[in-house]
């Protein structure tokens, strides 16, 4: 059986590993490169590729970013390529217009989608890949969000936020000279997803015990220690350190890993990703702005580790609670946003979301738990007292 518990990411790709869980995991990413100055390895890296015409997607904010050194050494190549270049006054979000102009943009020859940025962009390029089917490969140009590594899409459709099944990655390429330089929030925001990843992996454990869930040691372990070590360098991020932007660039990426061997989100994602949703999905049916998401889910982790505390006494024996007090420690040093009210998360919508938000989907999580003791109506009383004092 394998072990891959303390692997890093870049031994990852093309893996197939028999775990100790009864599956056999597979993952179908090629390359994946983090580290400093690493954008001088992008034409060794097309070439690996097999790259003939190159597709390039970015906004204004990531072409100069990287997005122009990009293009500069795919020019230097000799490789034929062009590009979709958004030049929006709001922020990029991935709906309807980014999909659809992406894709007209696209021409018969290009065989590699190369996409320059973070979340959005990788979003886009992925659903694109899966449709087409035209491999793509990521430039980072911020440690913003877990779905470097990830099989799945969300968009936005008809204002309303979906999930769509698409494709690996051929290639993740992540230059942390780069990343350090983005802005803070996006900074904070990966920070807080991977943060999250406490409250996420109790409600996995939590589901395990109770429910006999499918859970995998191992694939938890590996997300559990790339946690770990951004939390250990949580001050770091907030001075830009480059090897604390690494680990939470890292964890990140293997986030996604965790996710794409287990075949579903469960390493990464439990309650405070379904608070995050809601919040945000609020804010689009109201034509708003709303947090980034990691910078929601780290908010909505001490949420969610305060539902634990109050369910103490009810939990099986022995069970571990996630640790309020570090995850509120780790966001404090990092300089991310702690409590809901600071995020800019209306009262009334904190309490609806206590009630509601486990019915974003379907899994088991600490709210799903306390509803079935009836309890959930009085928490949400206890937790919107305590973070929005009258």
């Amino acid at each position: 059986m394998e072990h891959f518990a303390d692997w890093p990411a870049g031994k990852f790709p093309g893996a197939e590993l028999d775990c100790a869980c009864g599956r056999r995991h597979q993952v179908g990413i090629r390359s994946i490169r983090i580290g400093s100055g690493l954008l001088r390895e992008l034409p060794q890296l097309l070439e690996e590729l097999g790259a003939r015409q190159v597709y390039l997607l970015a906004d204004h904010n990531t072409w100069k970013a990287a997005g122009q050194r990009a293009a500069n050494r795919i020019e230097a190549m000799g490789l034929p390529f062009h590009g979709r270049i958004f030049q929006t006054e709001k922020p990029l979000v991935p709906d309807e217009y980014a999909v659809g102009s992406a894709l007209a943009a696209m021409e018969p020859g290009d065989d590699l989608i190369l996409a320059v940025g973070s979340g959005t962009l990788n979003d886009t390029a992925r659903i694109l890949s899966a449709r087409t089917g035209v491999p793509y490969a990521i430039v980072a140009t911020a440690p913003s969000m877990d779905g470097f590594a990830s099989t799945v899409s969300p968009l936005i459709l008809d204002g309303k936020k979906i999930t769509k099944p698409a494709v690996y990655p051929a290639a993740i390429l992540a230059d942390t000279s780069i990343l350090k330089d983005a802005p803070m929030p996006m900074l904070t925001a990966g920070f807080g997803d991977i943060i999250g990843k406490y409250t996420a992996l109790a409600d996995w454990r939590l589901s395990r015990d109770l429910n006999g869930e499918y859970y995998c040691e191992e694939c938890a372990a590996l997300m559990a220690r790339a946690v770990e070590k951004c939390a250990e360098n949580a001050d770091g991020l907030r001075r830009r350190d480059e090897q604390a932007v690494q680990y939470v660039t890292e964890a990140l990426v293997l986030s996604g890993i965790a996710m794409g061997m287990v075949g579903n989100s469960r390493p990464a994602s439990g309650a405070e990703h379904h608070f995050a949703h809601t919040w945000e999905v609020d804010a689009l049916a109201r034509g708003e702005e709303h947090p980034l998401h990691g910078n929601s889910v780290g908010v909505a982790a001490v949420v969610s580790a305060s539902l634990y505390e109050l369910a103490a006494d009810l939990l099986p024996e022995g069970f571990q609670r996630p640790d309020k007090a570090r995850i509120l420690q780790c966001l404090e040093a990092a300089g991310a946003c702690a409590d809901p009210k600071s995020l800019g998360i209306r009262r009334d919508l904190f309490f609806e979301s206590v009630l509601h938000a486990m019915e974003i989907r379907e899994r088991f999580t600490i709210l799903r738990f306390l509803d079935g003791k009836a309890l959930l109506p009085a928490c949400a009383v206890e937790l919107t007292n305590r973070f929005y004092p009258v």
